[in-house]
């Protein structure tokens, strides 16, 4: 197998491991939720929805970003080879994983009870947000042994880890409930945390690497390029979150409570039919490219090996929602949400552009450049947000899908611009073919619901279907050797 091969079948094998896991995570997340509105019933789903939010915001500041900028040091440290690196490296990241959870810890039991009075209008929750801020010590510690995974590049047993420990909260969490009803929600939340993290334990020792000695003047240091890098992703998703607030606060406001609803709707279905390639970058590209990225050519390689493979991955996972989205509709949701179908064509057609725009952001990010990375993120977010504004003002819901388009064209453009000016890096031609046939494929879909109408729309789909996954696969097959693949498979499971 040649090393550009092996370098496809990695990535593809990623992005089928990181699909099922984000499947089983779904599942678990519906599971819970359900029992929550069984057993608790809707003051109890408030209940533990605000719990969560409210954790989940101090978390968000608190951590300082440290497990995912962290990955990007591992990285480098692991590829060298420099055993003495890697344990300095995991050794002054560990001590930075303490100082956050401290700071959660802090920061939860100092404003308790503004958490408190903010989220149920008293402060009779105070001490139940105290309790819950332990919860901070075991999600940091868990996070550490996700990212020592992450940055060694053991995918499967990062796989495993998120998988089992998903599990065993949810395992602990449902006798809680059954049992304690609503008064249970606090101790389900400190129970599943808990409960993740002794499973994390165990994949933590999967992660060998030599204790160095290093004073805590050395550590804050040699820590300070995590610590910038981390404030930044920080930064970038608060900047999110705000952007993402603003612009339901303004459908809210000019439009109605419904059009919010059926925007959320789409976007959800949007994002958990896809998050599967999303989550393999951020979880496999990201480390690979960071401990590549002192190698001019293996890097840029690198990148557009990631960005065919997401490209022909995407064409299939689209053109087969864009062709059951109102079913999926339906079966998800129920008929009030048929009219988020429209916002969900055109969103469609904006995430090959997305992906392409990951996969280059990556780039400025494992180059440590953090001033360039917050910069474009801060312009970006703001055409997104401004755009939005707009054709939901002009187009209500279908404007917004028309603006996920546009926004992701402009910024794709952007950030070809920033790396080749910046990086000298551009997309190979076989890149540009590939988002071209998926975009000509979606548009082809969206303009037969157009023109034909269901149900004879179908019939094109089907077509449309048939012919993206002929020629997708025809691709991948040039890429990875599926008939190797499966010859290899079909011999290990004679013997």
């Amino acid at each position: 197998m040649n090393p550009k091969e092996s370098n496809y079948k990695s990535i593809f094998k990623a992005t089928s491991i990181f699909g099922g896991v984000q499947v089983f995570n779904i599942l678990i997340t519906l599971i819970r939720g359900k029992a929550v509105a069984v057993l608790l019933g809707s003051a109890g789903m408030g209940l533990n929805g605000l719990f969560l939010s409210s954790l989940n915001l101090i978390k968000t500041i608190s951590s300082l970003g440290i497990s995912e900028s962290a990955v990007r040091d591992v990285s480098k440290a692991h590829a060298s080879g420099d055993r003495q690196q890697l344990g300095l490296t995991l050794t002054v990241f560990r001590r930075w994983i303490w100082i956050t959870a401290g700071l959660g810890i802090l920061l939860t039991m100092l404003f308790s009870p503004l958490l408190s009075r903010f989220a149920f209008n008293s402060t009779e929750h105070t001490f139940s947000y105290i309790l819950l801020s332990s919860t901070f010590l075991f999600a940091a510690l868990m996070g550490e042994t996700y990212t020592f995974l992450r940055g060694t590049g053991q995918i499967k047993n990062l796989a495993q880890a998120n998988i089992f420990g998903s599990l065993s909260g949810l395992l602990v969490a449902l006798p809680i409930f059954y049992f304690w009803g609503i008064n249970g929600v606090v101790p389900a939340i400190i129970a599943s945390a808990f409960a993740a993290y002794l499973v994390s334990l165990y994949f933590r020792k999967k992660v060998q690497f030599e204790q160095v000695l290093v004073t805590w003047k050395e550590t804050l240091v040699l820590g300070k390029p995590m610590v910038q890098l981390g404030v930044s992703l920080t930064i970038i998703n608060l900047l999110a979150a705000a952007v993402a607030f603003v612009l339901n606060a303004f459908i809210s406001k000019t439009g109605t409570l419904s059009d919010v609803g059926l925007y959320n709707a789409g976007l959800s279905i949007v994002d958990g039919y896809v998050g599967m390639v999303f989550t393999a970058m951020a979880t496999d590209y990201f480390p690979r490219l960071s401990a590549a990225i002192g190698e001019e050519s293996k890097w840029k390689q690198l990148v557009n090996e990631q960005a065919e493979l997401v490209l022909i991955i995407l064409s299939m996972v689209l053109v087969l929602l864009i062709s059951t989205t109102p079913l999926l509709i339906r079966v998800l949701l129920s008929k009030e949400f048929v009219s988020a179908q429209d916002f969900i064509f055109w969103s469609v057609l904006a995430i090959p552009l997305k992906g392409l725009v990951w996969v280059l952001g990556f780039v400025i990010l494992a180059k440590g450049n953090n001033k360039l990375f917050l910069t474009v993120e801060v312009i970006a977010n703001l055409i997104i947000l401004s755009l939005n504004l707009l054709f939901y003002h002009y187009y209500s819901i279908s404007g917004l899908g028309i603006s996920m388009v546009v926004s992701y064209s402009i910024s794709l453009g952007l950030m070809i611009f920033v790396l080749k000016s910046r990086y000298n890096f551009s997309f190979s031609r076989d890149v540009f073919k590939l988002v071209s046939i998926a975009l000509l494929s979606l548009s082809l879909c969206l303009i037969s619901i157009r023109v034909l109408g269901y149900p004879n729309a179908y019939y094109a789909e089907v077509l449309l279907v048939i012919f993206t996954f002929i020629y997708s696969l025809h691709e991948l097959n040039k890429r990875i050797n599926m008939k190797a693949t499966v010859d290899y498979l079909k011999a290990k499971v004679k013997r």
